[in-house]
């Protein structure tokens, strides 16, 4: 399968919407890491997708901002989607890697996820990596995971990864 990895851009809020909701149905705001979404902004500069040759898009990762318990600013990975009738192809994986990619380049220490601990395991995502820290709600049957980039990031902290909503409080 042909595809290109690019930057989102603003004309393709519309197309991902519509992916997502393909992707995961409307239960998907019932769950944990939709609060981490609910009006917030995603962390712009990490959000890709995977376009077919004339354009159409067939998949999306994106990454949002979250509150460390340490009051620094960390960042999630999700969600990642693409087309049912793609899947299985290597857009996600190429999409995650990219991902992955692009978050260590913009200097975090590490990735947090709720996702399926088969597909994300092979990337480096362990449940060790977060064992101290705490989500507020349920991910069952999913798991919480974490990815450093540089020791201890993520497993030296212990408490809550909130939703980060920016105040004049926050200097992260």
């Amino acid at each position: 399968m042909n595809f290109t990895l690019s930057d989102e851009a603003v004309e393709h809020a519309a197309a991902i919407e519509s992916l997502v909701d393909t992707a995961f149905g409307p239960a998907r705001k019932t769950r944990t890491v939709y609060q981490f979404r609910d009006g917030i902004p995603p962390a712009t500069n990490l959000c890709y997708v995977a376009l077919s040759n004339d354009g159409d898009m067939l998949g999306s990762i994106r990454f949002w901002p979250v509150l460390m318990p340490d009051g620094g600013q960390g960042v999630m990975l999700g969600p990642l989607a693409v087309l049912p009738d793609l899947r299985g192809q290597g857009i996600g994986k190429a999409l995650v890697a990219h991902g992955i990619a692009g978050t260590r380049a913009a200097g975090y220490g590490g990735v947090l996820i709720v996702g399926d601990r088969g597909y994300y395991a092979p990337f480096g995502f362990r449940e060790e990596k977060v064992a101290n820290l705490e989500l507020p709600g349920s991910v069952a049957p999913l798991t919480f995971m974490g990815l450093e980039f540089e020791e201890a990031s993520l497993s030296r902290l212990s408490g809550m990864v909130l939703p980060f909503r920016e105040t004049a409080e926050q200097s992260v």
